[in-house]
């Protein structure tokens, strides 16, 4: 039985649930893009597909838009595959099952896949139709968006013939995008020098929101990686405590919900840490209620032995932690509002001979992501890590005076009886590497409402979806 067949719109909800069965992580796409082929090949639908699996379908126009000029529609097939600590699901393998709530549609325990599924159910429903009117169309499927932005940044420019792009990766109805900070990925490592296995004990922090870190970066939300920090900074400085493990944060894009620690105590007394935890972990509490209201902080034995670093090595580890930036580092003074420039502190690992920090850089400004990488680069070579970067990608600068921009604008007023809201975000969108590939694109993001993003709970309206169909509908017939 389908959960999804009997709401509207049913080709998009269709294909929706088609995809969702799909295992799709980010860097394991072969299986949509070998579905994306079978999908171009039984409609007699012209495609390409590259070594990094983009996917690209191309369409004659229909109806009485068929002689307008070509249009390009963009989403990527890879997803954030998070879930909660209870759950068992595997996204490598299992399909995601979403249910209805309301006027929502979800996946209580995992991520559902809306970002950016409803954007390619979107496409494929377009595809599918016999009786829809629209141009000339290339629609473009990409890869490995929310790990590095890989497929967009493997795009052959040859592939692309039209130069008016609407990307349908944005959350918010009725708000058009047209401008997003550029990126980059930062790698500090550590090496490291363990003694003999000794008894541990475990300290874990959960319950944390997370969120998007560039779309919920602004909101004050914890960091598990920063609060792990402050723990361990503490009861190293204070019971001379030894660290055998840190662990935390899963994606560069997801501000962690989840961090732990392995610790070794030479001298003091367990239940004497265990006290000056409680006293942090409350003084935490307080500083974040209201925003963060389930903070969960363990500490139990740990059932194996396993060799801790020295004293020394475990508190620059700690220095490192507590001085590295997270958070907002500016706004913007032209965009009332904006994030201009911001740091997520995303992931910590240790391994027998190393410790990793992995952060990312986002800002519009590559001047300003070089100035905020350069103190990161400063931090990193006060406590004897080395410092390294990767998956930069450039910036999406706004045109408000953009032509397609104006056409949308005018069906969006026509058809709702007010206009868009029209803005720039602190994310990253693929158009920035698009743009910059090909040259002289026009462009736009746009989508319904779509809420929680990379968590566990992620959900897409109904209603938003249906009024959004209705207006891209109107884009397709008549964006001449």
């Amino acid at each position: 039985m389908r959960v999804l067949e009997n709401i509207e719109p049913k080709k998009v909800w269709y294909w929706f649930e088609e995809i969702s069965k799909i295992p799709r992580p980010s860097g394991e796409e072969k299986k949509i893009a070998d579905f994306l082929v079978d999908f171009a090949m039984a409609r007699d639908l012209e495609y390409s597909r590259d070594d990094v699996d983009n996917v690209l379908i191309r369409a004659a126009g229909s109806g009485k838009a068929a002689g307008y000029p070509g249009l390009i529609l963009q989403a990527h097939v890879d997803i954030v595959a998070e879930k909660t600590d209870e759950s068992s699901h595997d996204h490598s393998k299992d399909p995601i099952v979403p249910i209805i709530r309301d006027d929502w549609v979800i996946s209580p325990d995992t991520t559902l896949g809306a970002d950016n599924g409803i954007g390619v159910a979107l496409m494929l429903a377009v595809l599918d139709s016999q009786d829809i009117s629209h141009p000339p169309l290339e629609c473009l499927f990409t890869t490995d968006e929310e790990r590095g932005l890989t497929g967009a940044g493997n795009l052959a420019p040859e592939w692309i013939k039209y130069r008016r792009l609407v990307n349908l990766d944005s959350e918010d109805e009725g708000v058009f995008t047209i401008g997003c900070a550029g990126g980059m990925d930062i790698h500090l490592k550590m090496p490291l020098k363990r003694s003999e296995p000794v008894d541990c004990y475990r300290f874990e922090i959960s319950g944390l929101k997370g969120g998007h870190s560039g779309i919920e970066i602004d909101k004050n939300r914890g960091n598990a990686i920063r609060f792990l920090g402050r723990i361990l900074g503490s009861l190293c400085n204070v019971h001379n405590c030894r660290i055998a493990g840190i662990s935390g944060g899963t994606r560069r894009n997801a501000i962690p919900r989840n961090a732990s620690a392995l610790v070794h105590f030479p001298k003091s007394d367990p239940d004497a840490a265990r006290e000056h935890l409680s006293q942090v972990s409350e003084e935490i509490a307080l500083e974040y209620s209201g925003i963060e209201d389930d903070i969960k902080v363990r500490m139990e034995h740990a059932p194996v032995m396993v060799g801790p670093v020295d004293s020394e090595t475990s508190l620059r580890i700690t220095d490192l932690l507590l001085a590295l930036p997270h958070g907002v580092e500016k706004k913007s003074g032209v965009i009332d509002g904006l994030v201009e420039t911001s740091v997520n502190m995303a992931i910590v690992s240790m391994s027998s001979d190393e410790f990793r920090v992995e952060l990312t850089v986002r800002s519009p400004l590559e001047s300003a992501k070089k100035a905020l990488g350069d103190r990161i680069a400063a931090v990193a070579r006060l406590s004897g890590c080395v410092f390294s970067t990767g998956g930069s990608y450039p910036g999406w600068m706004p045109d408000s005076n953009s032509i397609l921009l104006g056409k949308l604008i005018e069906i969006y007023a026509e058809l709702f009886g007010r206009k868009p809201q029209v803005e720039s975000i602190h994310a990253g969108l693929e158009c920035g590497i698009i743009g910059d590939r090909i040259g002289g694109m026009d462009m736009i993001s746009m989508g319904p409402d779509i809420r929680d993003v990379h968590i566990p709970g992620e959900r897409a309206s109904i209603s938003s979806l249906q009024r959004f169909w209705k207006f891209f509908l109107s884009v397709l017939e008549t964006l001449d």
